[in-house]
């Protein structure tokens, strides 16, 4: 237990120090693929469902990661920051098989939850948790399915992998509140956002959103409050109003920037289900323009 302790805080301080040397403060959200890119590590997106993530240090290190088709958006992300927690943390290569793993899983090796600690102190240190939460004005302890997917959209991790970190990562809350919320679908949460029962990825920015880049494909919604003035540039189109929130769809890949009230977020688009190397990913596609 000692040891795992041990390497467990090895794998926080790495993702931290990574954090300070990339001048990102603890309280921000990350964007991983910025990260890798900062590394000088090649990022693949790669058409293979049986792939959860694959890292490979000689000559030069690369990470492989299955193209969004095949899993959710926030799980690729929380994949790609696992896949570099093995780059930092000095482990050989690792190739990671897509396995549904039940509840009554037998520990993971030593390399493998060291990475998952990294990724986790990347993605979600405290302090970007508290702040994410703090900034709108609400209470963690109380918070609801709505509000927990919004800031695991802004994270950029699923909404389950927030869930079981604020209760054994953070340790924060207790059983008794996973429970309540763990079991609610995405899916469900998706549709009551959206208004398209088709259950489209989205993400929901709000006027709380920090300056995190937004990744996205052709076809995704980005959620954005009703009442907010938005500027959506000429990649991302208004399609629907859903009671509180409306919606604006990604129709072509390329960088642009959507103004909600007054401030620009960057957004950048892929093609849909891309596959190829993440440098080429948010090109304009010469056949939509």
């Amino acid at each position: 237990m000692n040891d795992r302790a041990s390497l467990g805080r090895i794998a926080m301080r790495s993702a931290l120090q990574l954090r300070r040397m990339l001048s990102i403060p603890r309280e921000g959200p990350v964007n991983v693929y910025d990260i890798a890119t900062a590394l000088g590590i090649e990022v693949r997106f790669v058409d293979i469902p049986s792939l959860e993530g694959m890292f490979y240090r000689e000559p030069n290190p690369k990470i492989l990661l299955p193209s969004w088709q095949h899993r959710p958006k926030g799980r690729i992300a929380y994949s790609c920051a696992h896949e570099m927690g093995h780059c930092q943390l000095g482990h050989g290569t690792q190739v990671d098989r897509y396995i549904e793993r039940p509840r009554d899983q037998s520990p993971k090796p030593d390399e493998e939850f060291a990475a998952d600690v990294f990724a986790a102190s990347l993605m979600m240190p405290r302090q970007a948790v508290l702040s994410l939460f703090s900034r709108r004005g609400w209470d963690i302890l109380r918070a609801n399915p709505t509000q927990l997917f919004i800031i695991a959209g802004e994270l950029d991790v699923g909404y389950t992998t927030l869930l079981r970190h604020l209760r054994y990562g953070l340790e924060i809350v207790d059983d008794g509140w996973l429970t309540t919320r763990i079991n609610i679908a995405p899916k469900a949460i998706r549709q009551e956002l959206s208004g398209n029962q088709d259950a489209p990825r989205i993400i929901v920015v709000d006027e709380h959103w920090s300056d995190v880049t937004i990744d996205v494909e052709v076809g995704d919604e980005i959620i954005i409050p009703s009442h907010l003035p938005v500027n959506g540039g000429s990649l991302v189109v208004k399609v629907i109003r859903n009671g509180d929130y409306a919606s604006w769809v990604a129709c072509r890949a390329g960088e642009t920037a959507v103004r909600i009230t007054n401030r620009n977020h960057r957004v950048r688009i892929a093609r849909t289900d891309y596959c190829g190397l993440l440098k080429y990913r948010f090109l304009d596609d010469p056949d939509e323009a």
